[in-house]
């Protein structure tokens, strides 16, 4: 699946962070059919001090601008990734 078509498909879904590691923020969420989706922003070491991130805040997948995401279902199979 590309960048813009899983955007496209989950932009409605909200995340919240869950981690932050070498450059990188990761956010997670549920979708309604039980299924896990986890994405990634950032990764960039000269530009990731602008990054503003706030715990318990929920952000929406479509105004994100993200370099990978995933979703697993409850079985914990990939349903959908880039």
């Amino acid at each position: 699946m590309k960048r813009n078509e899983f955007v496209e498909k989950y932009a409605n879904v909200e995340v919240e962070f869950e981690s932050y590691y070498k450059y990188t923020f990761v956010y997670a969420g549920t979708l309604e059919d039980g299924s896990h989706i986890r994405v990634w922003e950032g990764g960039d070491a000269d530009d990731i001090y602008r990054h503003n991130v706030c715990a318990n805040t929920k952000y929406t997948v479509g105004k994100m601008y993200l370099y990978a995401g995933e979703v697993r279902d409850s079985n914990g199979e990939t349903v959908a990734s880039f």
